[in-house]
């Protein structure tokens, strides 16, 4: 080889290590600017974040955060370190950044055994040349005693991408076991995942996209008094929701179910519950997101009166943009509420719609329509009524009744008897099969109930047994 061309060589390779050196700088700094403004995008209700501070490298940088977590109590400080590396090249994406979280110098001295100088959250992170990431939210398992409860903590990973301005996020995440145990009882949660593909519009304060959770099993138990226990359980626990936005209107549905609920002596299986809602203003939705962060944010000394005066315009504006939320005929329905249980199958339904054109608020009332449906077995209803009675009667004696309990059982069930005679009498109720049906419609200022008009007389028992 050369002279020359050994030197060619040579220049080559210092060029291409200045290139890659000057672009991963480059690279540090871009991060460093895009770190400090995004940090404060992390900021949720009660949660508050900032850079402490930030030490830029040729290829490499660190950070460190400060998090507040607002309770009723004492604010919980704890900080996060970051680990970033930012060149050079043959990474194949821009940066990866490596977050671990510390535990608050006040948390509980179990805690930190177990952990034994591990990290109670770590997040890994890559960030794509367009600004993309991909992340990876990883939590140990640990075995502890916590002020006076044996803690068993199975563990977690949650894996999630999201975009360039991180308005949306798509992933999963599982969390294997969480129990407590101490003298009093216990509780748990077995195995738990969750699967999400959510994004912000463009000019929205809500999110929308398809959500889905599944719980295995969540159980408690409370010991009572003299050695009795009392024990619940959900078994099967599932939800799915969807929220789509179409031009300037919202629409949600949620499906949430339970395989098997147990509590104490009571059992039920196959709940399923099914919900939708239709036609509501984006701008309206986004007015009251504004409301419930202001209510819940903590003004600072001297500033309740400024943030009195925000509360009223924002009430205002409420009430300024009612006529185009309702001129959207907004509606909600309960597809379904179901359940199976020794009596047989109870299901229900009902709906709720605004049917004016939003212009005169005092027609409200006859501008909406309500109906509600129930399918339910005899046996089923005189539980329930009875319950309810039973209920009644103990709050209003309030533990200073000379009545025995079985007096007041036995009360409760004649007065859930009369209640099913008159609904019957009534024809609210209609009794088919071992089944009571009911169908009530209020439309116009009217009560229908199996598609005949309510009298007053139907009217006084359906209001004072809804009641």
């Amino acid at each position: 080889m050369s002279k020359k061309v050994g030197i060619g060589i040579a220049a080559v390779v210092v060029v291409v290590a200045a290139g890659a050196m000057g672009t991963s700088y480059y690279m540090g700094g871009k991060l460093e600017q895009e770190f400090t403004s995004n940090i404060p995008k992390l900021e949720m209700q009660g949660v508050s974040v900032k850079v402490v501070s930030y030490e830029r490298g040729a290829f490499s940088s660190t950070a460190k955060t400060s998090w507040t977590i607002e309770g009723t109590d004492e604010p919980t400080q704890f900080t996060a370190e970051h680990k970033i590396s930012h060149g050079p090249l043959p990474m194949g994406h821009a940066a990866q950044i490596h977050t671990s979280f510390q535990l608050p110098d006040n948390a509980d001295e179990g805690l930190k055994t177990a952990l034994n100088g591990r990290s109670p959250l770590e997040i890994d992170t890559k960030l794509g040349w367009s600004r993309s990431s991909s992340n990876v939210m990883t939590s140990p398992a640990i075995t502890a005693r916590i002020k006076n409860s044996d803690m068993n903590w199975g563990g977690m990973k949650a894996e999630w991408d999201m975009p360039a301005g991180m308005k949306g996020a798509k992933g999963t995440a599982n969390f294997a076991a969480l129990h407590f145990k101490d003298e009093e009882g216990s509780a748990g949660m077995d195995k738990a995942v969750m699967r999400f593909d959510i994004k912000q519009p463009e000019g929205q304060k809500f999110w929308i996209g398809p959500f889905a959770m599944t719980i295995d099993k969540v159980t408690a138990l409370k010991k009572e008094e003299e050695g009795k226990t009392s024990a619940s359980s959900f078994e099967g626990i599932s939800m799915d929701s969807d929220t789509k936005l179409s031009g300037d209107v919202v629409e949600m549905t949620l499906k949430s179910g339970i395989k098997s609920l147990k509590l104490e002596d009571a059992k039920a299986d196959d709940l399923l519950l099914d919900v939708s809602f239709h036609n509501i203003d984006s701008n309206w939705v986004n007015d009251v997101i504004d409301m419930s962060r202001r209510k819940s944010a903590e003004p600072a000394e001297g500033e309740s009166d400024e943030a009195e005066d925000s509360l009223s315009d924002l009430r205002t504006r409420l009430m300024q943009n009612l006529p185009q939320a309702l001129a959207r005929k907004p509606s909600m329905e309960i597809n379904r509420i179901s359940m199976r249980t020794n009596d047989g199958v109870s299901e229900f339904g009902a709906s709720l719609a605004y049917i004016g054109d939003g212009q005169n608020r005092r027609n409200l009332l006859e501008d909406i329509k309500l109906s509600f449906k129930a399918d339910v077995p005899s046996k089923a209803l005189d539980t329930f009524l009875i319950s309810r009675k039973k209920s009644a009667m103990l709050a209003l004696f309030e533990d200073d009744s000379d009545y025995k309990p079985e007096e007041i059982a036995a009360a409760a069930k004649e007065q859930a008897q009369a209640s099913v005679h008159a609904l019957k009498e009534q024809g609210i109720l209609v009794e088919k099969d071992g089944k009571l049906n009911t169908q009530i419609v209020y439309t116009n200022g009217e009560i229908q109930v199996n598609g005949k008009t309510l009298d007053a007389d139907g009217t006084a028992v359906l209001m004072s047994e809804a009641l």
